[in-house]
């Protein structure tokens, strides 16, 4: 399955292109930046909330991002759909996520799929394995 990446209006109102996908969880649909760097999935605290999970009550992780700013994440195990596929996974929600959109990394996305990046083309391929 392609996605065509998905273009933001910035702060600077310039426009970025991001390889950011719609991943289901229950009756929520929540756009998530696929990025290769990340080593977890982490969402926003308020859609473990939305899942009705008790979020604080979750595995503590911390987690370092790219900009070296460290934060708690509560690790529980959901199950995903992306593009019809569903997959149980152990992911990351996190009150301080500092993005607009969820994260899927290495572990519990990419060890999952076969992730082809297009950048000229502005898509991104998934294939389950």
């Amino acid at each position: 399955m392609k996605f065509r990446y998905i273009k933001l209006l910035t702060k600077e109102r310039k426009f970025l292109e991001l390889p950011l996908i719609e991943v289901g969880l229950n009756n929520l649909y929540y756009l998530c930046l696929v990025d290769s760097g990340a080593e977890f999935c982490c969402f926003h605290g308020e859609i473990g909330e939305k899942l009705g999970l008790d979020v604080k009550n979750g595995k503590i992780i911390k987690i370092r991002g790219v900009t070296g700013r460290e934060f708690t994440a509560y690790f529980h195990k959901i199950k995903v759909k992306i593009s019809g596929w569903e997959y149980e996974i152990e992911t990351g929600f996190s009150y301080e996520l500092g993005v607009p959109f969820g994260i899927l990394g290495r572990e519990g996305f990419f060890n999952l799929s076969q992730v082809c990046f297009y950048h000229l083309k502005k898509e991104i391929e998934l294939k389950p394995i």
